[in-house]
């Protein structure tokens, strides 16, 4: 056979190939062409539908990438990313809560972001709050971009809060602001003795060590002093401890520990008020009837204060420069266009998105961000996990009536400070190991 003939079959048998894959290359050309980009993220509800739909705008926008996202539960999401991680196999971008940046930074899987924010296409730094942005931050360096904040705040029934006498001028609803009005309008709430519907309260607690949290905030509480040591026992601390013991021991104002009546009960309309994070406006999307609105968590302590974290989007080390770049130009998209990620229920960290009228017309998402000048992030600690724990028990057992707070914080704290001990002494052994082995 000519080499002429040779050629003609040559593209004859490419354009069959082409047919049946549905392009008009040979082999796989068209496919190698693309920088494939895998995305890990925990957004397995409402928000992941969201994401995905961010997701195809990308890789319309971007022919010359692919990105493919994988959604784990929360649960199992950190165990994943670490194991993936430290055997280099992990997603090449990947998401990772503020809260947990710590632990990440030091396992070693986080990439340097600084060029992220450099260049003329580059994330602006003067666009977030400095103290988010201070999250993501190790030894002055950016490990990761804040994609959004999650405050805790207030989610109200409107029709109750009405009900309550708790009206603005035009006749909407008015959520209380003041300790004062937050208590006096949860009683209002409460069903009278004898009425058909006993079961009505005006406050009930959701995620009882968040609740707590976001009062520490607002107590000028602290989980660590100066030097680096738990304070979990600080006496801010107790006192926000006091004032959730109190809505049920003194206030009688909150559903019996047992009832899980928290944002169960909000959903069936018999809890008027409820703190619960943002991430909630999705579900109650899913309910067209029910007339709930978002506010600010009201002033119980020393000033307004909740506790609040961020998804941070991050780089796997060691990336090839094509799929850094790729992975870079996407985080750069999800950044600028993340309005459409708080229509999922987000407050977004970009200054410039929640300056959009767009952002301001979502009720809850607005009312939230309001928070944002007096929110606390949880500490920067690898053992942030041990120490969530013991603040879980000894919240529980103050809101269940099985000790008081000064003494369920003084064993939280010794517990808490056992557990960063034991890491440090950790840390310590292997870097002697590892010394000595060079």
């Amino acid at each position: 056979m000519s080499t002429k003939a040779s050629m003609i079959l040559l593209l004859v048998i490419c354009g069959v190939i082409g047919i049946f894959r549905g392009d008009f290359s040979c082999g796989k050309l068209a496919a190698t062409q693309k920088t494939e980009i895998s995305f890990w993220n925990g957004f397995t509800g409402p928000d992941g539908r969201v994401m995905l739909e961010m997701i195809r705008d990308f890789n319309e926008k971007n022919p010359d990438v692919n990105v493919t996202m994988q959604r784990i539960p929360w649960a199992l999401y950190y165990n994943k990313v670490m194991v993936s991680g430290l055997d280099d196999r992990g997603p090449e971008v990947f998401v990772i809560h503020a809260s947990a940046l710590t632990r990440m930074h030091r396992a070693g899987i986080l990439a340097e972001e600084n060029s992220l924010f450099a260049g003329t296409k580059s994330v602006p730094t003067d666009d977030f709050d400095s103290y988010v942005l201070e999250q993501t931050m190790f030894d002055g360096k950016h490990f990761a971009v804040p994609l959004d904040i999650h405050p805790q705040g207030m989610y109200c029934n409107a029709d109750m809060l009405k009900a309550s006498g708790m009206t603005n001028p035009d006749g909407s609803a008015k959520p209380p602001e003041t300790r004062e009005e937050f208590l006096k309008v949860a009683h209002l709430m409460m069903s009278p003795k004898g009425s058909d519907h006993p079961d009505t309260f005006g406050y009930a607690l959701t995620s009882w060590p968040n609740n707590f949290s976001s009062l520490v905030a607002q107590f000028d509480g602290q989980w660590l002093d100066k030097d680096g040591k738990c304070t979990l026992n600080h006496p801010n601390n107790v006192k926000a401890l006091e004032f959730m013991a109190s809505l049920r021991s003194t206030e009688k104002l909150i559903p019996p520990p047992d009832n899980q009546m928290g944002w169960t009960g909000f959903r069936q309309k018999k809890v008027g008020m409820v703190w619960d994070g943002i991430w909630m406006v999705g579900d109650l999307k899913n309910m067209p009837d029910f007339h709930g609105i978002g506010a600010p968590i009201p002033t119980i302590g020393n000033h307004p204060g909740t506790l609040a974290d961020s998804h941070c989007l991050c780089l796997k080390p060691n990336l090839t420069p094509k799929q850094r770049e790729a992975g870079e130009r996407f985080i750069q998209y999800l950044s600028s266009h993340s309005l459409k990620w708080a229509s999922a229920g987000q407050v977004p960290a970009r200054k410039s998105v929640r300056a959009n009228p767009e952002f301001q017309r979502m009720q809850i998402q607005y009312a939230f961000s309001k928070q944002i000048p007096f929110m606390k992030y949880p500490p920067r600690i690898t053992t942030l996990f041990e120490m969530g724990q013991e603040i879980n028990l000894a919240v529980e057992k103050v809101v269940r009536g099985n000790a008081k707070a000064q003494e369920a914080l003084d064993i939280a704290n010794v517990n808490a400070q056992k557990a960063m001990d034991r890491d440090e002494e950790t840390q310590k052994d292997a870097k002697l190991s590892e010394a000595a082995k060079k």
